[in-house]
């Protein structure tokens, strides 16, 4: 195996090619997400030309397949006259844009048995050949702009399942340009097993087509996400197939973890936002049962549960939910990795309007996902996703590494032991050693922590570390950590954790600028910007994934 580098990117998107973009003004096609990717100023939805300073090294768009057919029929390029598409077509904007939502986006991805739109059931064929047509064309997008060694890009689409309003998305990136003939949408395969049923059937192996389903906001699922202990082990073990990371952080907030009831947890209080049924909300606003079921859903919970998961499989040694993790921005503009606190102008739902941006202060950009890999190219890069050697920031790009081992770790360069790196599984062992290597970006680092999940007697724990403290900051930190509590005999996870030191937020710099900060005192305020490392698991009897 080669030398692996850091490599930054953005694998959740959106162009103007997703109903939700289109109606708030975003025409930008893939082609231009990508470009402006690789450095090219574009125009935002007020008209405002932005480009990034720093461009990313892959990224995947990712457009809602729910609205292929609707889009290539209405929009672009057969734009069609249809009384249906009027409000699409003529309130697209970002002062209008609601009107959008409610009448096309809402109706058709929240019902729990979806229907298929007025147009589709007047015209079926046509839908079905316009759906095939456009994702066409995203293949053919994603494909002109990969640049192997320089620029990687992946076919990608997202099936955008809310039954009830409860976020249960996943995004789909295939490997190569071997994807499966139809984008699967939450219209026609309404479950998770449905999608993977799906995939099954489309996405073969002998055709060189190899993809990963990657949830996200599970923050907003409502602890519906995933059931596990309900599940069947058909299942499991294609849930385990498929979904081998998750999105930790992006613009509509943190998933890393939820304090208990009526707590208050500085441990996880970063860039919350909380809803019921989409709606946003507060912790007043909920039962305990209701709190506790939504706590479930979040990641650090769904590692846990993936212990017991693992515990309860028996001979079959499966954790159906060994996630690694990764960060992405849900951009709705076609900017994706456009994460910089002090220039982001905001969301697609405010663009050119202090007010209306402040609608929706508990938002933030989004992070973004490195992985190590040997080069800049699909198969490396997938390769890695794969094998969870990847981690999460909230937007700075610290450079992690995470290494685990039976024996003693060094920070010295030329002391050479075997190791495990982040999303591996250490073998049997009485002794588990950490290292964790960070570099600080921008701004210094203050805080490197251990976060342990693992089973004890049918009983699941978690504990954090703070194994390296600095109030004024570091550039570079190295250090070495064992669990010294390890039981050889049951299961569980390590993932770092690092945090910067405090930053002024995105909202403090818009409403500074605005001179308003008086009349928003919530957005006035400041963060510590973090990275997460996929986790290293312990896993008893298991063999090598």
């Amino acid at each position: 195996m080669g030398k692996k580098h850091i490599y930054w990117g953005d694998l959740h998107v959106h162009s103007g090619y997703s109903l939700d973009a289109w109606g708030y003004g975003t025409a930008t096609t893939p082609a231009q997400a990508y470009a402006f990717a690789r450095g090219a100023p574009i125009p935002l939805p007020d008209g405002t030309m932005v480009s990034m300073p720093r461009p990313l090294d892959f990224m995947a768009v990712t457009d809602h397949a729910e609205w292929f057919n609707l889009m290539y029929i209405c929009t672009d390029p057969l734009a069609s006259d249809h009384p249906y598409c009027d409000i699409l077509t003529e309130k697209n904007t970002p002062q209008t844009g609601t009107e959008v939502f409610s009448n096309y986006v809402l109706p058709t991805i929240t019902e729990a048995q979806p229907q298929p739109t007025l147009l589709c059931e007047e015209q079926p064929e046509l839908c079905a050949s316009a759906h095939l047509s456009q994702w066409q064309r995203v293949q053919d997008q994603a494909n002109a702009a990969n640049d192997p060694c320089r620029f990687t890009s992946f076919v990608a689409f997202e099936w955008s399942a809310t039954p009830d309003y409860s976020h249960n998305h996943r995004n789909l990136i295939f490997a190569n340009e071997h994807v499966t003939p139809d984008a699967i949408d939450y219209m026609r395969y309404p479950t998770p097993h449905k999608l993977w049923q799906e995939l099954e059937k489309q996405c073969l192996a002998e055709n060189g087509c190899d993809v990963l389903a990657i949830p996200h906001n599970t923050n907003m699922g409502d602890g519906k996400t995933f059931d596990i202990e309900t599940e069947s082990p058909d299942e499991l073990a294609l849930r385990a197939r498929y979904e081998r990371l998750v999105e930790i952080h992006q613009e509509k907030g943190s998933s890393e973890c939820l304090p208990g009831f009526n707590q208050t947890d500085e441990d996880c209080n970063f860039e919350l936002y909380l809803t019921k049924h989409s709606v946003p909300t507060n912790a007043d606003g909920y039962l305990e049962s209701e709190w506790e079921q939504m706590r479930s859903g979040y990641v650090r919970r769904l590692l846990l549960r993936g212990l017991y998961g693992y515990q309860q499989s028996g001979e079959r040694k499966l954790n159906p939910l060994q996630l690694g993790f990764i960060g992405s921005t849900d951009n709705h503009s076609g900017t994706g990795g456009f994460v910089d606190e002090e220039t982001w102008p905001g969301t697609v739902f405010g663009f050119g309007n202090f007010d209306r941006t402040m609608l929706r202060v508990d938002w933030n950009p989004g992070g973004l996902v490195a992985v190590w890999a040997e080069e800049n190219t699909r198969p490396s890069i997938f390769a890695a996703l794969k094998r969870r050697e990847v981690y999460a920031t909230s937007g700075p790009r610290l450079r992690v590494r995470l290494d685990a081992a039976a024996e003693s770790l060094s920070c010295a360069a030329d002391v050479e032991v075997t190791t495990i790196p982040m999303g591996g599984v250490l073998n049997q062992v009485e002794d588990a050693f950490f290292r964790i290597q960070v570099q600080a970006d921008h701004s210094p680092i203050g805080t490197v922590q251990i976060i342990k999940g693992y089973l004890d007697k049918d009983e699941l724990h978690e504990e954090v570390v703070d194994i390296w403290q600095n109030k004024d900051g570091a550039a570079d930190v190295c250090v070495q950590w064992q669990d010294k509590n390890l039981n050889a005999l049951e299961p569980a996870f390590w993932y770092a954790r690092v945090l910067q030191v405090p930053t002024p937020r995105w909202s403090a710099y818009r409403c500074e600028r605005e001179g308003r900060c008086d009349e928003f005192p919530q957005a006035d305020r400041w963060i510590r910007e973090r990275a997460w490392t996929s986790p290293v698991w312990y896993l008893p009897g298991a063999g090598v994934d």
